[in-house]
């Protein structure tokens, strides 16, 4: 129920970015989608507050940054600030995972996790190491398989122009067509991946974590 919750905001943005009927007051795909998950993380507090009474850190940092990258990207119309939200998001998680193992005596997945199981100090670290790493590398993935691209794509499109929204730009009335064509793909490829990639590698990295506890779980049973 949580792993659905969790991913709520990502998939309520993919929807309203992919179908035009749920733009708001015919605004581009890009920000509509923004605004809706703004609303969809705040619906995520306001449950996660009403089921246990408190709020969590990481959609609190995930909702700061969303307004922060967000408000710029509609401010400026330029959907490139959202895509590096996804990266700085990653690298903040990774950066307080890693850092947790040299202050205090836990790790932080220890004090997360510990009451529902115990595990050696090292399996901690390594898991602290896992998913750092892992959050690490989908900011990688993200950031130079598409946040460049983009960058690239829309470069090529609109040279020194100011405006840089693709989503709700209409690429027959183009002079350069095929340019707007790349960059409209460029920006849908990273909807894509906000998706079904980071949800994907996530779900990776669960498994592995998964079968890296599995041993201790049966040793308690």
């Amino acid at each position: 129920m949580k792993f659905l919750l969790d991913f709520f905001p990502i998939a309520l943005f993919f929807a309203v970015y992919k179908i035009k009927d749920l733009h708001f007051y015919n605004q581009d795909g890009m920000h509509s989608a923004i605004i809706a998950m703004v609303f969809a993380i705040l619906i995520q507090i306001l449950i996660t507050w009403i089921s246990s009474k408190k709020f969590e850190k990481a959609q609190l940092i995930g909702l700061t940054l969303l307004i922060v990258f967000g408000g710029i990207t509609i401010y400026v119309d330029n959907p490139v600030f959202i895509m590096w939200k996804v990266s700085a998001l990653y690298v903040i998680f990774a950066l307080i995972l890693i850092l947790s193992m040299w202050i205090g005596e836990k790790t932080l997945l220890q004090r997360m996790l510990g009451k529902e199981m115990e595990l050696p100090k090292k399996t901690w670290h390594q898991l602290t190491w896992l998913w750092g790493v892992g959050f690490s590398g989908i900011a990688f993935v993200n950031a130079y398989y598409y946040v460049i691209p983009s960058i690239m794509a829309n470069d090529n499109f609109f040279g020194n122009e100011e405006r840089f929204g693709l989503s709700g730009f209409d690429c027959l009335t183009s002079v350069n067509q095929q340019a707007c064509i790349v960059a409209q793909q460029a920006e849908e490829s990273w909807v894509n991946f906000k998706m079904f990639g980071t949800m994907g590698l996530t779900f990776v990295l669960i498994i592995i974590t998964v079968i890296s506890i599995s041993k201790y779980i049966k040793e308690k049973k």
